[in-house]
């Protein structure tokens, strides 16, 4: 009788340490997924569930890391319109950092450019672009406030046969000719600009691709696709 009872009191403990771990897990995973960064600075959400995230991929970086502007990255705020290289963060997985929606692509079939709009930008001035000014300043800008729309315009070019792996691309501007550039070594935030194409890929910091694997992105505040 007393070894029945010792076994039953094992198994016991034994299930009180799962559901303790059970438990612990959820409320981790609660935390992350509460996407505090995003609400404190863009609290209204206009769905009731996000839109599919294949429409709105993320660029990345030769390095893996992401190409982030407003709120698409809990590197950069609301109200900065500047574009940057920040450190990978995939949905769900980081204690203190959230996945965002990314950008949208459309293109005129007989150009051959391509437009991108960042969707989180929906939480500031909204339907802006990534451009480049005339001093090569890589920004989200409204087409209405460009000297020439030509500075929303980029083409996608392949780079060579060694580079051409995992959908890299260099992307060049129609108004300046350059492409788009991340500068900064090693730093964890690295601003993007334009510089001198160099498609031999000798600088590979002009290579970019876009990629369809964040799951538990944000769309809005409170709500991430699955």
């Amino acid at each position: 009788m007393a070894r029945l009872i010792f076994f039953l009191t094992i198994q016991v403990l034994i299930l009180t340490v799962i559901c303790a771990i059970a438990a612990s897990v959820h409320a981790k995973s609660d935390k992350i997924l509460k996407s505090e960064l995003l609400c404190s600075q863009c609290s209204a959400c206009n769905v009731n569930k996000c839109p599919g995230s294949d429409a709105y991929p993320h660029m990345t970086a030769y390095d893996d890391s992401l190409i982030a502007s407003s709120l698409q990255s809990d590197f950069v705020s609301m109200k900065d319109r500047r574009v940057y290289a920040v450190p990978n963060i995939k949905g769900g997985e980081p204690e203190d950092q959230n996945a965002y929606y990314g950008w949208q692509s459309t293109s005129g079939s007989a150009s051959g450019y391509h437009r991108f709009s960042n969707y989180m930008d929906k939480c500031s001035n909204g339907q802006n672009y990534l451009t480049v000014d005339e001093h090569g300043v890589v920004e989200l800008r409204a087409l209405h406030s460009l000297k020439d729309l030509s500075q929303a315009d980029w083409k996608s070019i392949n780079p060579p046969p060694k580079e051409d792996h995992e959908s890299f691309r260099f992307w060049v501007n129609r108004s300046t000719g350059k492409c788009l550039t991340v500068f900064g070594g090693d730093k964890k935030k690295r601003t993007v600009g334009v510089a001198k194409c160099k498609f031999n890929g000798s600088k590979p910091s002009q290579l970019f691709a876009f990629r369809f694997h964040y799951h538990k992105a944000f769309c809005c505040c409170g709500l991430h696709n699955e």
